[in-house]
């Protein structure tokens, strides 16, 4: 893909510059409780997504057709978004874990059944409604035998197990047991987390045996497309359970998950981490394939939730958290933004900034016009709350998703005799993108799913607070 180089090559001086220093006057990086690629006794799916096409705002949400009604969408044949869990207990142990759904859909406020977003509210939502953000959790639990992957599907969930019935390695034998529910509303935006937990008193281990992918698939008529990410994993230390099992210590001075970190403390464990960064495209860059055969504006979505959650008493994270931003195009000029998050965030950069729509994105410092570069870097960090010493609820985790328009611009249409324009290749959604009479081909949106970059070590620490058995 073309794109400039100024940003790529003072990532390149960096690396440069820390390989001539060496080992002995290298600085010691802050180490993170989380992780995306080694097991670990939590693990957080932070993006989950079910939709079975449906009307909204007269509007069929995956085949873009008009609509009166939900079945009217649903009888095009194969279209859905659907969200396959992947959890693997990677021990030679039988291990147990509770996982708990966030349904994060707001509604509503005098429509409670109508799910809404910010940007179409005022069309979905009643005259005077407003939009209410929501979460409610469903938690189940099942048991996994010696290095088993299960995998099932968000929006079917398992009724049966498998090795339910039919005994797996060990002595003795291991048995699967547990069912996992279905999401109870679609559409559904939300998250999944689990936590592994002692066989026999189901209360939560110190054991790190956990490892898990997601993978989010788009069925439209003949089109499909897929975009997979690792699940973010918290570690457990070992030896530090407090006797409290109802709450959870991220980090912090009585952390029971993270790591040790001489940096931060001699005598502290860490665990959520202080700064994110994100490498991505500004929203609406052209980026154009070497060949010259595709030429596909690109947005990018970023999806933030918090380190701390109370899943005992089904309440936002009190506090909420404010990110500030720092961004940096490839000329290295800086800008900054930011915003809040409680429980839930799932927004397009440019309106991070902006009014959702359009028009707004185009003045936003996301935008690939403004910042006229391709691609550039994003520093996410949250501001720390009046307890520097303890648990303050602001640690954040992150994922990021690319969203590729595949469509491509034919032919227009002509009238009488006159011949008819050279072939485009502009990226399309719809006819109306290509101009007067303008013919949209495979209108589809291809999207990719990527872990940010963990880095630092916060102070602080989150605490996740749940129901006992």
């Amino acid at each position: 893909m073309s794109t400039k180089m100024g940003f790529w090559r003072g990532a390149l001086a960096g690396f440069t510059v820390l390989l001539t220093v060496g080992a002995a006057g290298a600085r010691t990086i802050d180490p993170m409780g989380v992780t995306t690629n080694e097991s670990a006794a939590i693990v957080l799916y932070p993006k989950l997504k079910v939709d079975l096409d449906t009307c909204v705002a007269g509007t069929c949400s995956l085949t873009g057709t008009a609509c009166a009604t939900t079945p009217e969408c649903q009888a095009v044949q194969d279209a859905g978004v659907d969200t396959l869990i992947q959890l693997t207990n990677t021990s030679e142990f039988l291990t147990k874990v509770h996982c708990f759904y966030t349904n994060t859909n707001s509604h509503c406020s005098n429509s409670p059944a109508t799910i809404c977003t910010d940007a179409n509210f005022r069309d979905v939502c009643p005259a005077g409604g407003l939009c209410v953000p929501g979460w409610q959790e469903t938690d189940f639990r099942l048991t996994l035998t010696k290095r088993q992957p299960i995998s099932w599907s968000v929006n079917e969930g398992l009724s049966a197990l498998p090795l339910a019935s039919t005994p797996g390695q060990g002595t003795p034998p291991q048995f699967n047991e547990g069912n996992i529910p279905p999401v109870l509303e679609v559409p559904f935006t939300g998250e999944l987390l689990c936590i592994q937990v002692d066989v026999t008193t189901e209360l939560p281990s110190d054991r790190n045996d956990l490892k898990g992918e997601a993978t989010i698939v788009t069925t439209v008529v003949n089109n499909v497309d897929a975009s997979k990410y690792n699940a973010i994993g918290i570690k457990a230390i070992e030896g530090r359970q407090d006797g409290n099992p109802n709450v959870l210590n991220v980090g912090g001075p009585e952390a029971e998950y993270g790591v040790f970190s001489e940096a931060v403390d001699p005598a502290r464990f860490v665990g959520c981490p202080n700064v994110l960064t994100v490498n991505h495209f500004f929203d609406g860059a052209n980026v154009v394939t070497h060949d010259g055969s595709l030429a596909s504006p690109v947005t990018t979505d970023l999806t933030i939730v918090p380190c701390e959650r109370d899943y005992l008493t089904q309440t936002a994270n009190a506090p909420g958290a404010t990110i500030q931003f720092l961004v940096y195009n490839e000329f290295e000029q800086r800008f900054s933004t930011s915003t809040r998050v409680d429980c839930f965030k799932e927004t397009q950069l440019s309106d991070i900034d902006t009014r959702p729509g359009q028009e707004g994105n185009l003045f936003s410092i996301f935008s690939a016009g403004v910042q006229g570069t391709l691609t550039g870097m994003s520093r996410l960090r949250s501001v720390a709350g009046p307890d520097v010493d303890g648990y303050d609820a602001r640690g954040i985790l992150a994922l990021v998703g690319e969203n590729w328009g595949a469509g491509v611009c034919g032919e227009p249409a002509t009238q009488g005799g006159d011949p008819k324009p050279p072939l485009q290749t502009q990226l399309c959604a719809t006819d109306a993108d290509c101009g007067p009479g303008g013919v949209c081909g495979n209108p589809f949106i291809k999207t990719t799913a990527a872990n940010v970059q963990f880095q630092g070590s916060r102070a602080q620490g989150d605490r996740i607070s749940i129901p006992l058995p």
